[in-house]
């Protein structure tokens, strides 16, 4: 049943395609979130996907939020490493590392998120690998770089969103800044890991050469700020942090996240007249330039925020989408599994777990191809579950050994 379910899965519900990088193999040795999620997107549209693990198993296999564990397995673990084989292997074994080189004619990338200098010292970098397949492509990613003065600190999440200035961006005025409540950082690579490598298989398409690409938490958290640092690298600063529950300091009224009787309710960009027109508010039809709406978003917001105060937020959101007021309910999760975009999406997959027949539920790739649907081409490996299959009985042996 569950093999049926990962077959279907991975053909599309038309039967048609297995992912568009199903002619990609990857050399997976990531550990926690960037790297790991960076190698499930490339499994979910097809690569084949080995992830390479130390023998008790990757770290997020002991550690994740909330200490929340599925099957015996940790959540964050199965939120990053479905779509992928494992090996369970002791790098510091020569041996072990003789076999792991061996592997790279069989690859086309290479994906590695240890600290600067860690591969290369294993004998495991780019040189080592390139000279036995020069059509490789090696990502690296890191916390701030593959050099420079941070190239030794611990590279976290949180730690980057508070050196990179987006701490700053949220909360409110008086209080202390907000961190975002993912690992926005960490996605954001992800992503931008994806890309790089598509890039250099691309090169490679064209050349016959591959290439090592780098990425860090640190660029990619300065570079999701495009438009908040061009304006404050051409106006010389930024504007304060409003009291008001505005959801952005840049924002002209009435964006906002505002209480109802029953919930909260949030508005976009929408001119203060418009707004005024759907919740019979009048007096906002003064407010008609981005100069007045800015100048007074906090009176404005606090007259919004009693108005919404007297009815329930479904009430609310239909009055304004009956006069296209860019508007949303917040909702928590309980709402998001029942929304009807979200069903209608498929955004929820039942994924299989190890080869015991589990499955447990997650998060569905956003892709959506015509041709070559992403899907679960395979799900989450036990750990080296797939050690003799990729370096032979040795191996497992010697694996069993360290365990």
């Amino acid at each position: 049943m569950v093999d049926a379910r990962v077959d279907e899965a991975a053909r599309g519900s038309d039967g048609v395609g297995a992912g568009p990088l199903a002619h990609v193999r990857v050399l997976d040795f990531t550990a926690l979130v960037q790297g790991p999620l960076a190698t499930q997107m490339l499994g979910d549209l097809g690569a084949d996907v080995v992830k390479l693990e130390r023998p008790e198993g990757e770290w997020s296999r002991h550690w994740g939020i909330g200490d929340g564990h599925t099957h015996g397995q940790t959540d964050s673990f199965l939120a990053f490493n479905r779509n992928k084989r494992s090996v369970a292997v002791d790098l510091k074994d020569p041996d072990v590392r003789a076999r792991v080189l061996a592997l790279a004619p069989e690859f086309d990338v290479v994906v590695e998120n240890f600290r600067p200098g860690v591969m290369a010292r294993l004998g495991l970098g780019y040189e080592e690998f390139s000279e036995r397949n020069p059509g490789i492509v090696y990502a690296s990613s890191s916390g701030y770089g593959q050099s420079g003065p941070y190239v030794s600190r611990p590279g976290q999440d949180m730690l980057v969103q508070a050196l990179s200035g987006l701490l700053f961006l949220a909360g409110r005025a008086g209080e202390p800044p907000t961190a975002c409540g993912i690992g926005i950082a960490d996605q954001y690579t992800a992503l931008h890991i994806v890309v790089a490598v598509l890039a250099a298989l691309e090169h490679r398409r064209e050349t016959g050469r591959g290439q090592r690409v780098e990425l860090d938490l640190f660029s990619c958290a300065v570079a999701a700020q495009q438009q908040e640092l061009t304006y404050y690298l051409n106006h010389g600063g930024i504007p304060e942090r409003p009291a008001e529950n505005h959801g952005s300091i840049w924002a002209t009224a009435p964006f906002g996240i505002y209480p109802t009787a029953d919930g909260f309710l949030a508005i976009a960009m929408t001119p203060c007249p418009v707004v005024g027109e759907a919740l019979e508010m009048p007096e906002l039809a003064r407010y008609d330039t981005n100069a007045l709406m800015l100048a007074h978003r906090s009176e404005i917001y606090h007259a919004i925020a009693e108005r919404l105060g007297e009815g329930p937020t479904a009430q609310w959101m239909e009055r304004l989408l009956a006069r296209d007021v860019w508007c949303a309910p917040v909702q928590d999760y309980d709402a998001l599994v029942q929304d009807p975009q979200a069903r209608h999406n498929e955004m929820f997959w039942e994924v299989p777990l190890g080869a015991e027949g589990l499955s447990f539920r997650t998060v569905a790739s956003p892709f959506v191809f015509s041709e070559t649907p992403a899907g679960i081409h395979r799900g989450v490996p036990d750990l080296g579950q797939h050690t003799e299959e990729l370096l032979g009985r040795r191996a497992r042996a010697a694996g069993a050994t360290h365990e």
